[in-house]
């Protein structure tokens, strides 16, 4: 448990995170995936987006790969990240089917090296973006790298960025730093949370 007496930092939210995460059995996640799924598949705005990326998730994260196939079937251009290790940044790349990824850096599944086809962030209109604990705000923490935070800079003011996270990752506040770019909505196993 972290003492309250300190502040708390990022990290010891992504330890208590991480260790929570652990906790929660395949069918626990899968089920809860299922309707965070649901959930996000049913807003008008992801309806009527065209360009969508979206993350393949981590052991412990909230399951993407029902949402990838359902935006694939209705003709969406989907796109999912590529982690560039030697500037810490993400590639836009655009997939036709799950059977084009492969285990890449961090274990992550990415699309293999055939099928790397770069999109350009500013045409992106919706990005689904994973985390270890959001908060009520919109506020967003990940695993340190910075990844996510320095490709958000990059995408249009219109694009939504999207949370998907459990119950248990939305806490009240998280710490921030002024290069963290926060979600427009977070969406849990119990619905949908417009931030504060």
């Amino acid at each position: 448990m972290i003492d309250k007496a300190k502040a708390v930092t990022k990290e010891d939210i992504r330890r208590m995170m991480a260790r929570r995460r652990k906790e929660m059995g395949q069918q626990e996640i899968d089920e809860k995936s299922v309707r965070i799924a649901e959930f996000l598949l049913s807003l008008d705005f992801i309806k009527n987006s065209q360009t969508i990326m979206a993350y393949v998730n981590m052991p412990g994260e909230v399951r993407t790969e029902k949402i990838i196939e359902d935006l694939l079937k209705a003709g969406k251009t989907v796109v999912v990240p590529v982690c560039i290790t030697q500037t810490v940044d993400l590639l836009a790349s655009q997939i036709k089917g799950l059977d084009e990824l492969v285990a890449g850096h961090y274990g992550i599944l990415e699309p293999k090296k055939e099928y790397i086809r770069p999109v350009d962030p500013s045409i992106l209109e919706v990005i689904i973006v994973p985390g270890l604990a959001f908060d009520i705000h919109g506020n967003r923490i990940g695993h340190g790298k910075g990844y996510y935070d320095r490709f958000l800079m990059k995408v249009p003011p219109f694009a939504k960025k999207v949370g998907l996270a459990f119950d248990f990752q939305v806490m009240p506040s998280v710490p921030v730093c002024h290069f963290d770019v926060p979600m427009d909505l977070i969406i849990t196993e119990s619905g949908i949370k417009k931030v504060m």
